[in-house]
């Protein structure tokens, strides 16, 4: 059987191992790290890591550098510190492990606990909305969605009434804001 020309991800990601970007700081500054991260991807040769500490699993990130060819690993370390292994391999190890899927408009949609997430950020007007009120529709009467984005949608909460939904939370975090959306209750 011929062997992989890629070492593996690591099964387990260490707590004391070397991270080459940390992108705590630059959040907690306000600053979005995409550009700084994409950066740092870009001089990582195949068969080759690149290891990033965030506050938080950056799917998003791990689906756009998935696309750059790096598969990639997550490890909660503690509150507000994740460590994410990428490798770049051609994303062999992604698929197979996919937590997002992109859709038509080029948001991005997963499912943890507190519902379906949405990520709308870098889309244009009117993109967003209209990624939002279609997941809307699709759900029907049911469901929670936690959406990210950068800038706070002004017409959302109007064409959500419309639906029979309504934003029940907002946070905002430096470079995420984060509402969630759920049906109006009968």
């Amino acid at each position: 059987m011929p062997r992989s020309l890629f070492p593996a991800l690591p099964e387990t990601i260490s707590a004391d191992a070397p991270v080459a970007l940390d992108v705590r700081p630059l959040l907690a500054q306000g600053i979005d790290p995409y550009d700084t991260v994409i950066a740092a991807a870009a001089r990582i040769a195949p068969g080759e890591l690149l290891t990033i500490d965030a506050p938080f699993n950056p799917t998003p990130l791990r689906r756009a550098l998935a696309a750059r060819g790096f598969s990639s690993r997550a490890r909660k370390l503690e509150e507000g510190r994740w460590r994410v292994v990428f490798l770049h391999d051609g994303a062999k190890g992604w698929e197979s492990r996919a937590e997002a899927e992109i859709l038509p408009e080029g948001a991005m949609q997963w499912t943890e606990a507190d519902g379906i997430h949405l990520d709308v950020r870098r889309l244009p007007p009117p993109e967003p909305l209209r990624a939002i009120l279609r997941l809307v529709e699709s759900l029907g009467g049911s469901g929670t969605i936690v959406v990210h984005h950068e800038r706070d949608p002004v017409f959302l909460a109007l064409e959500l009434a419309e639906r029979g939904w309504r934003i029940v939370r907002t946070e905002a975090a430096p470079a995420d804001l984060r509402l969630w959306l759920a049906p109006e209750p009968c």
